[in-house]
Protein backbone atom coordinates (compact mmCIF):
# COMPACT_ATOMS: atom_id res chain seq x y z
CA UNK A 1 0.00 0.00 0.00
CA UNK A 2 1.09 3.57 -0.57
CA UNK A 3 3.35 4.70 2.29
CA UNK A 4 2.65 8.10 3.79
CA UNK A 5 -1.03 8.01 2.88
CA UNK A 6 -3.53 9.08 5.54
CA UNK A 7 -7.05 7.75 5.84
CA UNK A 8 -9.78 9.37 7.92
CA UNK A 9 -12.41 6.89 9.09
CA UNK A 10 -15.67 8.47 10.27
CA UNK A 11 -18.06 6.10 12.06
CA UNK A 12 -19.92 6.18 15.36
CA UNK A 13 -19.43 2.41 15.91
CA UNK A 14 -16.23 2.00 17.95
CA UNK A 15 -15.81 -1.71 17.08
CA UNK A 16 -16.05 -1.00 13.36
CA UNK A 17 -13.56 1.87 13.68
CA UNK A 18 -11.06 -0.37 15.46
CA UNK A 19 -11.47 -3.23 12.97
CA UNK A 20 -10.91 -1.05 9.90
CA UNK A 21 -8.16 1.01 11.56
CA UNK A 22 -6.20 -2.11 12.55
CA UNK A 23 -6.56 -3.60 9.05
CA UNK A 24 -5.36 -0.44 7.32
CA UNK A 25 -2.49 0.19 9.74
CA UNK A 26 -1.28 -3.40 9.17
CA UNK A 27 -0.97 -2.41 5.52
CA UNK A 28 1.18 0.62 6.32
CA UNK A 29 -1.39 3.39 6.21
CA UNK A 30 -1.68 6.18 8.74
CA UNK A 31 -5.23 6.17 10.10
CA UNK A 32 -7.08 8.84 12.01
CA UNK A 33 -10.60 8.35 13.28
CA UNK A 34 -13.64 10.44 14.07
CA UNK A 35 -16.95 9.38 15.58
CA UNK A 36 -19.10 12.16 14.12
CA UNK A 37 -19.34 14.54 11.19
CA UNK A 38 -18.35 17.44 13.44
CA UNK A 39 -15.27 15.60 14.69
CA UNK A 40 -14.39 14.76 11.07
CA UNK A 41 -14.56 18.46 10.21
CA UNK A 42 -12.09 19.22 12.99
CA UNK A 43 -9.70 16.54 11.71
CA UNK A 44 -10.00 17.89 8.15
CA UNK A 45 -9.09 21.38 9.32
CA UNK A 46 -5.88 20.08 10.95
CA UNK A 47 -4.33 18.06 8.13
CA UNK A 48 -6.47 16.71 5.28
CA UNK A 49 -6.19 12.97 4.67
CA UNK A 50 -5.73 11.36 1.26
CA UNK A 51 -9.05 9.50 1.53
CA UNK A 52 -12.11 9.40 3.80
CA UNK A 53 -14.17 6.35 4.78
CA UNK A 54 -17.55 7.65 5.93
CA UNK A 55 -20.58 6.08 7.57
CA UNK A 56 -23.96 7.64 6.78
CA UNK A 57 -26.00 7.01 9.93
CA UNK A 58 -24.38 9.09 12.67
CA UNK A 59 -25.72 11.43 15.33
CA UNK A 60 -25.84 15.13 14.50
CA UNK A 61 -24.44 15.70 11.03
CA UNK A 62 -24.93 12.50 9.02
CA UNK A 63 -22.41 11.19 6.52
CA UNK A 64 -24.20 12.61 3.48
CA UNK A 65 -24.33 16.07 5.02
CA UNK A 66 -20.64 15.79 5.92
CA UNK A 67 -19.79 14.65 2.39
CA UNK A 68 -21.73 17.54 0.86
CA UNK A 69 -19.82 19.98 3.11
CA UNK A 70 -16.50 18.37 2.13
CA UNK A 71 -17.34 18.68 -1.58
CA UNK A 72 -18.39 22.36 -1.19
CA UNK A 73 -15.11 23.31 0.49
CA UNK A 74 -12.44 24.29 -2.09
CA UNK A 75 -9.69 22.87 0.19
CA UNK A 76 -11.30 19.41 0.44
CA UNK A 77 -13.54 19.13 -2.63
CA UNK A 78 -11.20 16.71 -4.43
CA UNK A 79 -10.81 14.30 -1.49
CA UNK A 80 -12.16 10.85 -2.34
CA UNK A 81 -14.92 9.71 0.02
CA UNK A 82 -15.89 6.05 0.24
CA UNK A 83 -19.11 5.35 2.12
CA UNK A 84 -19.29 2.27 4.33
CA UNK A 85 -22.85 2.05 5.65
CA UNK A 86 -25.52 -0.39 6.81
CA UNK A 87 -27.95 1.45 4.52
CA UNK A 88 -28.42 -0.78 1.48
CA UNK A 89 -31.47 0.77 -0.16
CA UNK A 90 -30.91 1.86 -3.77
CA UNK A 91 -32.21 5.36 -2.97
CA UNK A 92 -29.62 5.79 -0.17
CA UNK A 93 -26.85 4.68 -2.52
CA UNK A 94 -28.02 7.10 -5.24
CA UNK A 95 -28.13 9.97 -2.73
CA UNK A 96 -24.56 9.19 -1.71
CA UNK A 97 -23.29 9.26 -5.29
CA UNK A 98 -25.21 12.49 -5.86
CA UNK A 99 -23.41 13.93 -2.81
CA UNK A 100 -20.11 13.18 -4.53
CA UNK A 101 -18.87 9.90 -3.05
CA UNK A 102 -16.28 7.85 -4.91
CA UNK A 103 -17.70 4.45 -3.95
CA UNK A 104 -20.24 2.80 -1.64
CA UNK A 105 -19.86 -0.37 0.45
CA UNK A 106 -22.65 -1.99 2.48
CA UNK A 107 -21.94 -3.32 5.99
CA UNK A 108 -20.98 -5.93 6.90
CA UNK A 109 -18.14 -5.05 4.57
CA UNK A 110 -15.70 -7.44 2.92
CA UNK A 111 -12.44 -6.02 4.28
CA UNK A 112 -10.33 -7.35 1.41
CA UNK A 113 -12.61 -5.78 -1.23
CA UNK A 114 -12.60 -2.50 0.68
CA UNK A 115 -8.80 -2.52 0.96
CA UNK A 116 -8.45 -3.25 -2.78
CA UNK A 117 -10.72 -0.31 -3.58
CA UNK A 118 -8.79 1.99 -1.22
CA UNK A 119 -5.54 0.98 -2.97
CA UNK A 120 -7.09 1.74 -6.37
CA UNK A 121 -8.35 5.16 -5.28
CA UNK A 122 -5.04 6.10 -3.62
CA UNK A 123 -3.11 5.07 -6.72
CA UNK A 124 -4.96 7.55 -8.95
Amino acid sequence: MAPGKRILIVDDEEEFLKLIKDNLEMRGLEVITATSGVEAGLELSKKPPNLILMDIKMPGINGLQACEAIKRNPATKDLPVIVVSALSDESDIKKAYKAGVTDYFVKPVDIEKLVRRIKEVLAT
